[in-house]
């Protein structure tokens, strides 16, 4: 990403020319407080939205120029809105993997701390959505992990994903998805400071721009605005 500015339609800009390079095999976290533009920032870099002046690449090519169906096999966006479609939990989980098989399936539940699936008296069979079985926040968002688990995308985009998820949960789903997304290139829009702690580098967003980067370690040290996000979220 250079140079990299978004304004949403009539309004100003919200993204102030942003640098920033997510190195292959990367866990990079992107923290800031609310309206600061991590949002608008995952979604250029998910190609969803285009920056009005910049460029958002992958692999040298613009993010936006790529087939919609080869930009899904590269990259995933994760969000905090968690879709459920009418049919079954198996109909749900072949939507990002329509050849995957049963097995394939259970073991991306397993992968993202799924429990309950296993209590299902027709497992994959089971129906989902109005009149059948209806998940709460944190179930929906699970199965959407698990969808993101079968795409098997090279580049994870997760906005806040595990938000709706309990703290204890959270942390159980997040330490699950790190092994399973090894190798991956993984950009995580950080809730909890946790996310960003077990990252390889933090972006520190503000105002639409990029205050801070580095590691947890060197912006703890650098006494900074995330060294005080750390201590007030930290005690």
């Amino acid at each position: 990403m250079h140079g990299a500015r978004f304004a949403y339609p009539e309004g100003v800009d919200v993204l102030h020319g942003i640098d920033l390079e997510v190195y292959p095999g990367e866990r990079l976290a992107i923290v800031g407080p609310s309206g600061a533009g991590k949002s608008t920032l995952a979604r250029l870099l998910a190609g969803i939205d285009a920056p009005r002046e910049g460029t958002v690449s992958v692999g040298g090519c613009p993010v936006t120029d790529l087939d919609p169906a080869e930009r899904r096999r590269r990259i995933a966006l994760v969000t905090q809105e968690h879709h459920v479609f009418m049919g079954s939990l198996r109909d749900n989980l072949a939507l990002a993997a329509p050849g995957a098989a049963d097995e394939q399936m259970r073991s991306a539940l397993a992968a993202v701390g799924v429990d309950w699936s296993t209590d299902l008296p027709e497992g994959l069979d089971t129906q989902l959505g109005d009149g059948a079985l209806e998940l709460n926040a944190a179930q929906a968002q699970q199965l959407a992990l698990a969808r993101l688990v079968l795409a098997d995308p090279h580049t994870l985009i997760l906005d806040e994903a595990t938000a709706a998820l309990d703290p204890t949960t959270a942390r159980r789903t997040e330490r699950a998805l790190a092994a399973v997304l090894e190798g991956r290139t993984v950009v995580a829009i950080a809730h909890r400071l946790n996310t960003a702690h077990d990252a390889d580098r933090v972006a520190v967003l503000e105002d639409g721009r990029i205050a801070e980067l580095g590691s947890h370690d060197e912006l703890v040290r650098a006494g900074g605005t995330y060294a005080a996000l750390w201590r007030s979220w930290h005690g």
